[in-house]
């Protein structure tokens, strides 16, 4: 059965498909770096990397780290958007 592990693959996917990836730093699985690359995203082994107000991370392991920075993200409030 598909569960959370298999959104975060896929998510840093959704922003390369929609290209909103292209100029961003954004992080992933290390199996998708070239891709998310070849999106022209800047990309980082972080655990959690955010960029005016998205928010993306590696893997399940990163769950804590990734739902903290969400909080704090909409505690801050509405971030100037970015084209995509």
């Amino acid at each position: 059965s598909r569960g959370l592990g298999d959104v975060y693959k896929r998510q840093p996917w959704v922003l390369v498909e929609a290209g909103i990836a292209k100029g961003r730093e954004m992080t992933s699985y290390g199996s998708i770096r070239t891709d998310v690359i070849n999106a022209g995203a800047k990309w980082a082994d972080a655990e959690v990397v955010t960029d005016k107000g998205i928010v993306t991370s590696r893997s399940p392991d990163d769950l804590e780290a990734f739902v903290s920075k969400i909080v704090e993200e909409i505690e801050e409030g509405r971030h100037q958007r970015k084209a995509a």
